[in-house]
């Protein structure tokens, strides 16, 4: 049985006419605030109210057409509803009765309801549902149209953020590239003057509006530019003054090694005690090290260069040849050949405990005594030719704290013209092996100092000193050792003091009495005659080498 069209009855009652002024209403409720959930809540609602018809299913227009909106999933319903393409029908007829309603608006289904009732709805009720049916299509495409809207506004406002956030970004990009450039281009600046590295130095200290300190890699200062100019750091930047000048960087300090093929050349340390430094500034330290390890390298080729015919010339001297060009050379590297001159030798243990080249310790530490000096290495020993009247007591404790170690050995020779060297060189090698050979074999020798051992040690290895010792003071070294007595520092005092018992007795703080008794065990314990002056000579002789190799050596 096909549907009659509501539509056809001209003639409706009065209630019917009520009925359509209360759609009226409703239409204007549904266009308040369109959306789908008030259109379809407002709308299944005055379906029920007007006809009693119960809303089973509710479909909504979606791109790939209607979609279940509400409603238990029935695939044979869903396939029914498609099957009616937008004409509002009977979907069963018989025991229960059922009937989509589509919702048309601009042309367009918007939407359907699945009724469902006992019996079928009369004419004047099925004329109100179609009524209904047209604000509700239309309320749904203005509500369709909102939510487009509010899409379309949504996108248009993320693209404007996008763009926003874009403009952004290339405006900081903008500005740090133009950043970047600045420091470049004040970094080459200084690079360029006369005193490229401290210039580099002042500049990244301005740039960072905060105190720089350039050390070389010995921890040793070369360049120091306080917040605000050279003159010193600020006292309320640096309450202890600038860090020591040898050693690592205070917790203060934040440090960037400069590196050349794989070497460290040296420290950038910057004064940043909340480490705040910028982007702009990291760019500004890491563009600083780089140029300054350029300046540090080429300075490193000329010394390399200046080392190997430093160590060139030291080879020719010690060697014992005629150097016709020598004075020339040395000129050349600015190192006065005219004066008398001393060979120093150096050895210690290899590798050193912090890997620092001894060579490279020694020639620095030279240089930081002001010590002019030509090196080279001979086989483990450093060697050094320095100009005569330069103090270097001092360097053997420089060169343990620049290696990390006390296991080395220096031997000095004398002073000679530099046509005589090979001689300051075997008297260098003399003291170094009497250093070396002694009890305390670690410290500093000079040949000067030596006294008789300079030509005592003729046997090569010093057994022969040893020998002599033994033979003249052995039973006074081990009846001391057992009864820790003091008998040879005894004999050596009173022999000293030229056999004055006062003087002798005022020395070791002993009493005349007690003297004499010691005297008397010396000779007891010994065998021999202190009285007869040949063994006077050769007791003095012994406990004079004994001092030398054992207490003296410095």
């Amino acid at each position: 049985m096909s549907d009659p069209d509501p539509f056809a009855q001209a003639d409706l009652d009065s209630e019917t006419q009520a009925s359509l002024f209360d759609l009226f209403k409703l239409g204007s409720r549904m266009f308040e605030r369109p959306s789908v959930a008030g259109t379809v809540r407002l709308a299944s609602a005055s379906a029920r109210a007007l006809t009693g018809c119960v809303v089973r299913t509710v479909y909504i227009a979606a791109d790939a057409g209607l979609v279940r909106y509400s409603g238990r999933a029935n695939r044979r319903l869903d396939l029914a509803v498609e099957a009616r393409a937008g004409t509002s029908g009977v979907l069963e007829h018989g025991d229960v009765w059922r009937y989509v309603l589509f919702f048309w608006g601009t042309g367009k289904v918007r939407g359907a309801f699945v009724l469902q009732s006992s019996a079928e709805p009369s004419s004047g009720e099925m004329f109100l549902l179609h009524a209904l049916a047209e604000p509700t299509g239309a309320a749904l495409a203005t509500a369709d149209l909102i939510d487009r809207e509010r899409r379309h506004a949504r996108e248009l406002s993320l693209l404007g953020e996008t763009q926003a956030g874009s403009n952004r970004t290339m405006a900081a990009t903008i500005a740090r590239l133009s950043s970047h450039q600045h420091i470049r281009d004040s970094l080459l600046a200084a690079a360029g003057t006369g005193d490229g590295e401290a210039q580099i130095v002042e500049t990244l200290s301005d740039i960072l509006r905060r105190s720089v300190m350039l050390q070389d890699s010995f921890g040793n200062e070369r360049v120091f530019i306080a917040a605000g100019g050279p003159a010193g750091p600020s006292s309320a930047l640096l309450p202890d003054g600038r860090p020591s000048p040898a050693g690592s960087l205070s917790a203060e300090w934040r440090s960037t090694l400069i590196r050349a093929r794989g070497e460290t050349l040296g420290v950038i340390g910057i004064y940043d005690p909340d480490d705040s430094r910028s982007d702009i500034d990291r760019f500004a330290v890491e563009y600083a090290s780089a140029m300054i390890a350029v300046e540090l390298a080429h300075r490193r080729e000329i010394a390399e260069v200046e080392i190997r015919l430093g160590r060139d010339l030291a080879d020719d001297l010690v060697e014992g040849t005629v150097v016709v060009d020598g004075l020339a050379r040395a000129e050349a590297l600015h190192f006065d050949l005219s004066g008398a001159q001393r060979v120093v030798l150096v050895i210690w243990e290899s590798p050193t405990p912090n890997g620092v080249d001894l060579g490279a310790a020694l020639r620095h530490e030279l240089a930081a005594m002001r010590v002019p000096a030509l090196i080279t290495r001979r086989s483990e020993v450093m060697l050094a030719v320095v100009a005569d009247g330069h103090d270097l007591s001092s360097l053997y404790e420089r060169l343990s704290t620049a290696v990390c170690s006390t296991r080395g050995t220096i031997g000095i020779g004398g002073r000679y013209l530099p046509g005589d060297l090979a001689l300051s060189f075997g008297e260098a090698r003399r003291a170094l092996h009497i250093r070396a050979e002694s009890r305390r074999p670690f410290g500093i020798s000079n040949h000067d100092d030596l006294g008789l051992l300079r030509i005592l040690d003729t046997s090569g290895d010093g057994a022969e000193l040893e020998r002599f010792v033994s033979e003249w003071l052995g039973t006074l070294i081990e009846h001391d050792r057992a009864h820790r007595s003091d008998l040879v520092r005894t004999l050596g005092v009173y022999l000293d003091a030229g056999g004055n018992y006062d003087r002798t007795a005022k020395a070791l703080i002993i009493h005349r009495s007690t003297l004499r008794y010691r005297l008397g065990r010396i000779r007891e314990v010994s065998g021999r005659d202190v009285a007869d002056p040949d063994s006077r000579l050769n007791l003095h002789i012994a406990t004079r080498i004994r001092s030398a190799m054992r207490d003296d050596l410095r």
